[in-house]
Protein backbone atom coordinates (compact mmCIF):
# COMPACT_ATOMS: atom_id res chain seq x y z
CA UNK A 1 0.00 0.00 0.00
CA UNK A 2 1.07 3.60 -0.66
CA UNK A 3 3.32 2.51 -3.54
CA UNK A 4 1.30 4.09 -6.36
CA UNK A 5 -0.55 7.18 -5.15
CA UNK A 6 -2.89 9.48 -7.06
CA UNK A 7 -3.29 12.91 -5.48
CA UNK A 8 -6.18 14.87 -6.97
CA UNK A 9 -5.94 18.65 -6.81
CA UNK A 10 -7.95 21.61 -7.98
CA UNK A 11 -5.54 24.15 -6.50
CA UNK A 12 -7.80 24.92 -3.52
CA UNK A 13 -6.45 25.26 0.00
CA UNK A 14 -7.95 21.90 0.99
CA UNK A 15 -6.45 20.20 -2.04
CA UNK A 16 -3.05 21.70 -1.24
CA UNK A 17 -3.19 20.27 2.29
CA UNK A 18 -4.14 16.90 0.78
CA UNK A 19 -1.29 17.11 -1.73
CA UNK A 20 1.17 17.72 1.10
CA UNK A 21 -0.19 14.61 2.85
CA UNK A 22 0.20 12.60 -0.38
CA UNK A 23 3.77 13.81 -0.76
CA UNK A 24 4.53 12.71 2.80
CA UNK A 25 2.93 9.29 2.16
CA UNK A 26 4.93 8.82 -1.04
CA UNK A 27 8.18 9.83 0.65
CA UNK A 28 7.65 7.63 3.71
CA UNK A 29 6.75 4.59 1.61
CA UNK A 30 9.08 5.15 -1.36
CA UNK A 31 5.99 5.32 -3.53
CA UNK A 32 5.31 6.89 -6.90
CA UNK A 33 3.05 9.93 -6.93
CA UNK A 34 0.77 11.07 -9.72
CA UNK A 35 -0.71 14.53 -9.25
CA UNK A 36 -4.00 14.75 -11.12
CA UNK A 37 -5.99 17.84 -12.03
CA UNK A 38 -9.42 17.23 -13.52
CA UNK A 39 -10.97 20.25 -15.14
CA UNK A 40 -14.75 20.29 -15.41
CA UNK A 41 -15.88 22.95 -17.90
CA UNK A 42 -19.51 22.76 -16.73
CA UNK A 43 -18.59 23.62 -13.13
CA UNK A 44 -16.22 26.37 -14.13
CA UNK A 45 -18.77 27.99 -16.41
CA UNK A 46 -21.26 27.92 -13.52
CA UNK A 47 -18.73 29.62 -11.25
CA UNK A 48 -18.20 26.66 -8.92
CA UNK A 49 -14.45 26.28 -9.34
CA UNK A 50 -12.96 26.20 -5.86
CA UNK A 51 -9.29 26.62 -6.73
CA UNK A 52 -7.21 29.38 -5.21
CA UNK A 53 -6.19 30.49 -8.70
CA UNK A 54 -8.00 33.62 -9.74
CA UNK A 55 -10.18 31.87 -12.27
CA UNK A 56 -11.90 35.06 -13.36
CA UNK A 57 -8.66 36.46 -14.77
CA UNK A 58 -10.08 38.20 -17.80
CA UNK A 59 -6.87 37.89 -19.80
CA UNK A 60 -7.16 34.11 -19.65
CA UNK A 61 -10.79 33.84 -20.62
CA UNK A 62 -11.44 36.62 -23.10
CA UNK A 63 -9.96 34.53 -25.88
CA UNK A 64 -10.45 30.88 -26.62
CA UNK A 65 -12.25 29.10 -23.75
CA UNK A 66 -10.23 25.91 -24.22
CA UNK A 67 -7.05 27.94 -23.86
CA UNK A 68 -8.36 29.35 -20.59
CA UNK A 69 -9.03 25.81 -19.34
CA UNK A 70 -5.52 24.73 -20.22
CA UNK A 71 -3.97 27.75 -18.51
CA UNK A 72 -5.91 27.13 -15.31
CA UNK A 73 -4.88 23.47 -15.24
CA UNK A 74 -1.25 24.38 -16.00
CA UNK A 75 -1.27 26.86 -13.10
CA UNK A 76 -2.65 24.25 -10.71
CA UNK A 77 -0.07 21.66 -11.79
CA UNK A 78 2.83 24.16 -11.71
CA UNK A 79 1.97 24.95 -8.10
CA UNK A 80 1.87 21.21 -7.36
CA UNK A 81 5.26 20.70 -9.04
CA UNK A 82 6.81 23.29 -6.72
CA UNK A 83 5.49 21.45 -3.66
CA UNK A 84 6.68 18.06 -4.90
CA UNK A 85 10.11 19.46 -5.86
CA UNK A 86 10.82 20.09 -2.17
CA UNK A 87 11.06 16.29 -1.79
CA UNK A 88 13.62 15.42 -4.42
CA UNK A 89 13.43 11.68 -3.80
CA UNK A 90 9.82 11.28 -4.95
CA UNK A 91 9.09 9.91 -8.41
CA UNK A 92 6.22 12.10 -9.57
CA UNK A 93 4.17 12.68 -12.68
CA UNK A 94 1.59 15.36 -13.40
CA UNK A 95 -1.58 14.79 -15.41
CA UNK A 96 -4.43 17.03 -16.52
CA UNK A 97 -7.77 15.58 -17.62
CA UNK A 98 -11.12 17.04 -18.57
CA UNK A 99 -14.49 15.75 -17.37
CA UNK A 100 -16.40 14.99 -14.22
CA UNK A 101 -13.79 15.06 -11.43
CA UNK A 102 -15.09 12.11 -9.38
CA UNK A 103 -15.46 9.90 -12.44
CA UNK A 104 -12.10 10.83 -13.95
CA UNK A 105 -10.20 10.44 -10.67
CA UNK A 106 -11.55 6.90 -10.24
CA UNK A 107 -11.04 6.01 -13.91
CA UNK A 108 -7.46 7.27 -13.97
CA UNK A 109 -6.57 5.57 -10.67
CA UNK A 110 -7.86 2.30 -12.16
CA UNK A 111 -5.99 2.93 -15.42
CA UNK A 112 -2.60 3.26 -13.71
CA UNK A 113 -3.40 0.57 -11.12
CA UNK A 114 -3.02 2.98 -8.21
CA UNK A 115 -3.39 1.56 -4.71
CA UNK A 116 -4.27 4.86 -3.00
CA UNK A 117 -6.14 8.05 -3.82
CA UNK A 118 -5.58 11.18 -1.74
CA UNK A 119 -7.80 14.23 -2.04
CA UNK A 120 -9.10 17.12 -0.01
CA UNK A 121 -12.62 18.19 0.67
CA UNK A 122 -14.29 21.57 0.65
CA UNK A 123 -16.05 21.11 3.96
CA UNK A 124 -19.55 21.57 2.55
CA UNK A 125 -21.16 20.10 5.64
CA UNK A 126 -23.49 17.14 5.74
CA UNK A 127 -26.62 18.83 4.39
CA UNK A 128 -24.98 20.81 1.59
CA UNK A 129 -22.78 17.84 0.68
CA UNK A 130 -25.87 15.64 0.54
CA UNK A 131 -27.71 18.05 -1.75
CA UNK A 132 -24.80 19.04 -4.01
CA UNK A 133 -22.69 15.94 -3.62
CA UNK A 134 -18.95 16.20 -3.27
CA UNK A 135 -16.06 14.86 -5.26
CA UNK A 136 -14.35 13.43 -2.18
CA UNK A 137 -17.56 11.71 -1.06
CA UNK A 138 -18.16 10.19 -4.50
CA UNK A 139 -14.56 9.02 -4.87
CA UNK A 140 -14.39 7.54 -1.35
CA UNK A 141 -17.71 5.75 -1.83
CA UNK A 142 -17.02 4.25 -5.25
CA UNK A 143 -13.25 3.88 -5.75
CA UNK A 144 -11.72 0.42 -5.55
CA UNK A 145 -8.54 1.96 -4.10
CA UNK A 146 -7.98 2.98 -0.51
CA UNK A 147 -8.97 6.62 -0.32
CA UNK A 148 -7.60 9.21 2.06
CA UNK A 149 -9.74 12.33 2.40
CA UNK A 150 -7.88 15.19 4.05
CA UNK A 151 -10.00 17.76 5.79
CA UNK A 152 -8.93 20.70 7.96
CA UNK A 153 -5.38 19.37 7.99
CA UNK A 154 -6.25 15.86 9.19
CA UNK A 155 -6.66 12.68 7.18
CA UNK A 156 -9.62 10.31 7.32
CA UNK A 157 -9.34 6.94 5.57
CA UNK A 158 -12.20 5.36 3.66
Amino acid sequence: MFKRIVAATDGSDGATVALKAAIALAAANKGALTVLNVFNPAETMAGRHSGNIEFARAEHLQGDYAEGQELLSENVLETAKKLVAKRRTIAASFVSLEGDPATEIRRYADEIDADTIVLGCRGLGRFTGLILGSVSQQVASHARQSTVVVTNGSAHGA
